[in-house]
């Protein structure tokens, strides 16, 4: 298991995992700005033309002939988000200097690089080049629409939309197609230096590394002054109370999603016991959605549960036959009220905690998985990550287990489904 060293404050962060076990140092570096409607689309299209040119490297091509020279270092740039919070990140992978020959001082080229992507872009006209602009907008026009013709990640979003009731949690962290015909050169260079000057910022290091270097590496890339704080995600409040939502569109099987406020994130006592109740309810193939839903009934196609661990939203989903939808929502809700009783199994109790052992053990393996995970404790305001929450899963006893199951409270159904008679977006009263 990975330690890890670091502080964050006054809207900086740096965070060291010293490591052997890689031959590579992965450095990202992450900006975190409020999700809104208006700029949303903004957030995810500006790493996208920050990756493609910088003042010293003008083009991809330049670029990329630079990252080969850094014995093929892979550079990526994306768009994350955590609760109400759009994650800007950019991440390099390079080789350890210390297994190539004359032990070059790989970390260092690879935080000269960032450096140079974040504060020098290419601004030939004093804004971003016209025509990279255009082509990044169109293919995170295709981004927005390949996520829409997804229709169980589609059906899921309108869910998270549906119980946000406006917060910026509900809100795409691709942001809306719509928008972006109004992005121009100038506007987006208008945002990214405000994003530049003012959003929090995170610096974090996977590797053989000191942390004296990682701390450091933050003046240089975030600056020494203080910026936008990040305050702590507290658990979501529902109000919906049980309203249920169906739509339809032209899919060949209904999207069944339901939304549960569970009072309790990451950062609470309580949370490992709320994460066993997930894993027995849906979250592996020996859990009571998958097993009797799917295995028992064959009403679903899959069935699982999950649980944001910043949000503190469980959400179940499933895919069945459209007219399965009352029988599912039934066995969904007998498994929900199941769990609340007590009525699970030590061997349940055994698998759930062995398999989310081995996901944690697996997240050890991957640098980008280790710092996102530091990323949720930061947002939700700590608690266990790595061997901290392996060790305080095992401890959980059922007690605790069936406490978090009665927290747990129904907010919100959506439904997906062919057209048959009803108008689209039509709301049915409450279940």
């Amino acid at each position: 298991m990975t330690a890890f060293a670091g502080e964050m404050r006054e809207g900086r962060g740096w965070l060291a995992f010293p490591t052997r076990k890689f031959k590579t140092v992965t450095v990202q570096a992450v900006w975190v700005v409020p999700l809104t409607a208006d700029t949303a689309a903004l957030g995810a299209l500006l790493p996208q033309v920050l990756r493609r040119a910088t003042a010293r490297w003008p083009d991809s091509t330049s670029l990329y002939a630079h990252l080969e020279s850094l014995y093929g270092a892979n550079f990526r740039a994306d768009v994350g988000k955590v609760g109400g919070y759009q994650l800007l990140s950019f991440s390099l992978e390079v080789v350890d200097g210390q297994y190539l020959p004359g032990r070059p001082d790989t970390l260092g080229a690879a935080l000269e690089f960032l450096e140079e992507v974040l504060h020098r872009p290419y601004a030939p006209d004093g804004h971003f080049d016209p025509a990279v602009v255009e082509q990044e907008k169109a293919l995170l026009g295709r981004r927005i629409q390949a996520l829409i013709n997804d229709k169980g990640q589609y059906a899921l979003q309108r869910l998270v939309e549906t119980v946000a009731d406006g917060r910026p949690f509900g809100l795409r962290k691709l942001g809306r197609a719509e928008d972006l015909p109004g992005i121009t050169p100038e506007r987006l260079w208008a945002f990214y230096r405000t994003t530049a000057e003012q959003a929090a910022v995170l610096v974090a290091v996977v590797g053989d590394v000191e942390p004296g270097r990682v701390e450091a590496a933050l003046d240089r890339l975030g600056g020494r002054g203080p910026r936008n704080p990040v305050a702590p995600q507290a658990p979501y409040t529902p109000r919906l109370h049980g309203r249920w939502v169906e739509e339809t569109a032209d899919v060949n099987q209904g999207k069944l999603n339901l939304a549960y406020a569970c009072g309790r994130n990451l950062a609470h006592p309580g949370y490992p016991a709320l994460l066993l109740y997930t894993g027995i309810l849906g979250a592996f193939p020996h859990s009571k959605l998958f097993i009797n839903v799917r295995e028992r009934a064959s009403l679903a196609y899959y069935a699982y549960a999950r649980l944001d661990p910043v949000l503190g939203m469980g959400l179940i989903g499933a895919g069945i036959e459209t007219g399965n939808r009352d029988a599912a929502r039934r066995i969904i809700a007998e498994q929900v009220e199941a769990m609340g009783e007590g009525r699970f199994t030590e061997e349940e109790q055994r698998l759930t905690v062995d398999a989310y052992l081995n996901e944690i053990r697996s997240e050890e393996d991957v640098p980008g998985q280790i710092i996102g995970r530091q990323l949720e404790r930061w947002f939700a305001g700590g608690g266990p990550v790595g061997e901290d929450l392996a060790h305080a899963l095992q401890a959980v006893d059922r007690a605790a287990i069936v406490d978090a199951a009665r927290q747990v409270v129904f907010d919100a159904g959506y439904f997906l489904t062919r057209p048959s008679g009803g108008p689209a977006g039509a709301e049915e009263g409450k279940a």
